[in-house]
């Protein structure tokens, strides 16, 4: 049987078990290996920040002591004690007995770590000390290997009394000479420095060590260790800072091994961490998500089974509803669901609904159609009818205008040659596009006319035409406008018109041209009006054969314009108060 043949139920099964269960396993493999990996880097990762800040606790530690016997190193007492000839007994004595008695309690004074002071000098053949350590014949040779160093921690020591310590030796430098003229020896108690190494816990048997700069322990959970070299493999690896861990041994005794080397102090903490102690609970775990992920597939097949009866019994049922959608009835519905199959349900739902208004929409839309036919005719007719009147008033006029020659009366040959001029633009077809220059151009024919009757008519044109050339516009859209401001703006009111301005003003769409009058202007609300309609216009308003707010002549162009060129090309009111009306027109660039 081939798969598309199989039924959505048998395939859901199949691809739980090829695409579920086997790479489970897989998956399952490669999550314990990679659990493994990490649980190891993060070991490392927690071992080198618990390194790093014991580390520093120790440096801070170091740090805290160097500043408390720095003050003992230039001190007068000890200077002259260092540069005395020990031969002169009574003033070495003098100088030992001021130092035990003054400066050393001053220096130790609660500081309950610090438990012993030496001071060595190196005049005359023998060393001299001071206070209570009682082992500088131990350190004569540190002394002479590292004369260089300023601090140095030397190692772990037990005094006569059983007490553990850390030895320090300081150099004092002869303030005249700058030469080492002596050593300083500090006695550290041990508790110190193992409280801070004991801060960290390393699983259940994990160690932390503490390595000198000569790679001998410093310290060591087991104390015959002390003093002792650590392991060549150990020595070898501390010298690569650049991988500050490695692993150590095999089997069931590998452990992870992570250093830390301080610039300041040369000390090295170690820290060695068993394998099989970070591993315990990883494999419980992967022990008891087996376990969990066997039961989860057991109620997971279970499950698909029983979801792919609800599914398959919906679908059928959806396939049975489009069966009878493809007869013919669009009347049926689908049951509702909470779920996916519910939108699915929904979605079929609204696609009928959908479907029956588009039906209907086709229906008023073939009806709409053939009464735009019909307007489209009695159109022409009108527009045919309207042209035959100024071809009559155009002759009409060239008579009236011989006469005015003959009679030498210019004002009236000048006015009727501006008016057939008038007549002669409006014959043209309306709708063709013309550029703004040449429709301004036409419109002070009309101006000219006025300006005859108003001698005191001030025109006021603030116009740049070859910017108007590239502006794209309709036959009389400007004339209506300007019209509109003489007999609106002044003739209603009875006022002699005086002043007629036009600006015009370029962004990215195109022109705004302003249309200025200083007439009596229009009520706030009606302005609102206008402004409305002309924003809020629609196709079946711009068929209209009058405006929706009474007049025709603003309502006629803005609805041309609109036509024309679409959005948001066409008229808008800038203002309209007592003291004039600007009207604005706006229209595109020409078309390349």
């Amino acid at each position: 049987m081939r798969i598309k043949t199989m039924t959505i139920k048998l395939k859901l099964v199949l691809l739980f078990f090829g695409f579920f269960c086997v790479p489970f396993l897989v998956l399952g493999k490669f999550w314990y290996d990679r659990s493994m990996k990490t649980i190891e880097d993060n070991a490392i990762n927690n071992s080198q920040q618990l390194m790093r800040q014991m580390n520093y606790n120790l440096d801070v530690y170091f740090s805290d002591i160097k500043k408390a016997t720095l003050p003992l190193l230039a001190h007068p007492l000890v200077q002259q004690f260092v540069k005395i000839d020990p031969k002169n007994q009574y003033d070495y004595y003098d100088l030992s007995s001021h130092i035990r008695s003054d400066l050393i309690p001053n220096t130790v004074y609660n500081r309950d770590d610090i438990y012993g002071l030496s001071i060595i000098s190196l005049k005359g053949p023998y060393y001299s000390n001071i206070a209570f350590s009682d082992r500088v014949d131990l350190y004569r040779k540190e002394f002479s290997e590292n004369a260089k160093d300023n601090f140095r921690i030397l190692g772990i020591n037990t005094t006569g009394d059983g007490t553990e310590v850390i030895t320090i030796f300081r150099r004092i430098i002869d303030n005249e000479t700058y030469i080492t003229a002596g050593y300083l020896i500090i006695d550290l108690s041990l508790n110190r420095t193992t409280n801070i190494s004991n801060q960290a816990q390393l699983g259940k048997t994990g160690i932390i060590s503490i390595v000198n700069s000569d790679n001998r322990y410093l310290y060591h959970p087991e104390p015959q260790k002390w003093q002792q070299p650590v392991q060549e493999q150990f020595k070898n690896r501390f010298e690569n800072i650049n991988l500050p861990y490695f692993t150590n041994g095999s089997g069931a005794g590998k452990t992870i091994v992570v250093f830390n080397r301080s610039t300041s102090t040369g000390l090295t903490i170690v820290s060695e961490v068993p394998l099989r102690e970070l591993m315990e609970d990883l494999i419980y775990f992967r022990n008891l998500t087996l376990g969990v992920v066997l039961l989860l597939i057991v109620l997971a097949f279970l499950t698909i089974i029983s979801f792919s009866l609800s599914i398959t019994r919906a679908l059928s049922h959806l396939m049975n509803l489009m069966k009878k959608v493809e007869m013919g009835d669009l009347s049926i519905r689908a049951p509702l669901r909470k779920d996916e199959i519910g939108s699915l349900n929904r979605g079929f739902n609204l696609m009928l609904e959908d479907l029956n208004r588009l039906i209907d929409m086709i229906h008023i839309s073939h009806l709409k159609e053939k009464e735009m036919a019909v307007y489209q005719k009695e159109s022409k007719i009108q527009m045919l009818q309207a042209r035959i009147n100024p071809h009559f008033l155009y002759n009409t006029l060239g008579v009236i205008n011989a006469y005015a020659i003959i009679a030498k009366v210019k004002p009236i040959s000048q006015m009727t040659v501006w008016l057939s001029d008038i007549f002669r633009y409006s014959i043209d077809n309306p709708v063709d596009t013309v550029s703004l220059s040449e429709e301004i151009q036409h419109m002070f024919n009309y101006i000219y006319i006025q300006k005859e009757r108003y001698q005191s008519l001030e025109v006021d044109v603030n116009l740049n035409f070859e910017l108007l050339k590239d502006i794209h516009t309709l036959r009389l859209t400007v004339q209506p406008i300007v019209e509109n401001s003489f007999i609106h703006g002044y003739e209603n009111y009875s006022i002699k018109p005086e002043y007629i301005g036009l600006r015009a003003s370029f962004d990215e769409d195109g022109v705004k041209l302003w249309i200025i009058d200083k007439g009596r202007g229009m009520p706030s609300d009606l302005v609102q009006t206008y402004n409305d309609a002309f924003a809020c216009m629609s196709e079946e308003q711009m068929l209209l054969k009058s405006a929706p707010f009474g007049g025709i002549g603003m309502w006629n162009v803005h609805s041309r314009l609109r036509l024309e060129f679409g959005k948001p090309y066409g008229l808008s009111i800038v203002k309209s108060e007592s003291n004039g009306t600007i009207v604005e027109i706006k229209m595109p660039y020409r078309k390349e």
